[in-house]
């Protein structure tokens, strides 16, 4: 339900006379939200020592079991941001790992792998709908176009 309007005179006369409230009404009330914020707590609590406990049984790496968090909750919310975010991941991994293994030098021990070349990505799969591939933008004529347009408005806003 949509709140009235106040008129002005009535908002100058509320800042004047300030909040209208009981003190039972507004220790209760602060009570529940700080019970409500220590049970969340308390829950928050417990997913982090179970997180916890996890990445020390399975040796994950705290970080990038946060990325993976972070893309299935995407992926509750839009799958194409979560597909584009995974397909990303895929294309910049590869070259992080030379990079850093080609200034670290192994650090696994394989002192026979040649991490100079780094695999070029594969396509997106056909079986991928459509609707799920990484948008892809116009020719160059399109983007020449756009330029133009842009470029005219900047003249004109530097002729004002």
């Amino acid at each position: 339900m949509a709140r009235k309007k106040k008129s002005e005179g009535e908002e100058v006369r509320i800042a004047f006379d300030g909040p209208q409230i009981e003190h039972d009404t507004l220790i209760s009330n602060i009570e529940a939200r700080n019970r409500e914020d220590a049970t969340r707590a308390s829950s928050a609590g417990e997913s982090r020592a179970a997180i916890k406990a996890f990445l020390e049984d399975t040796n994950m790496n705290r970080k990038a079991f946060s990325w993976f968090r972070a893309t299935l909750k995407m992926n509750d919310k839009d799958q194409a941001k979560a597909m584009d975010m995974i397909r990303s991941l895929e294309i910049g991994l590869p070259m992080v790992k030379a990079h850093v293994l080609g200034q670290q030098g192994d650090l696994f021990g394989d002192d026979d792998a040649d991490f100079d070349e780094v695999e070029p990505h594969t396509p997106v799969p056909d079986a991928v709908p459509d609707e799920l591939r990484k948008p892809t933008y116009g020719a160059d004529d399109d983007f020449a176009e756009d330029q133009d347009a842009f470029d005219r408005q900047l003249a004109e806003v530097a002729a004002e």
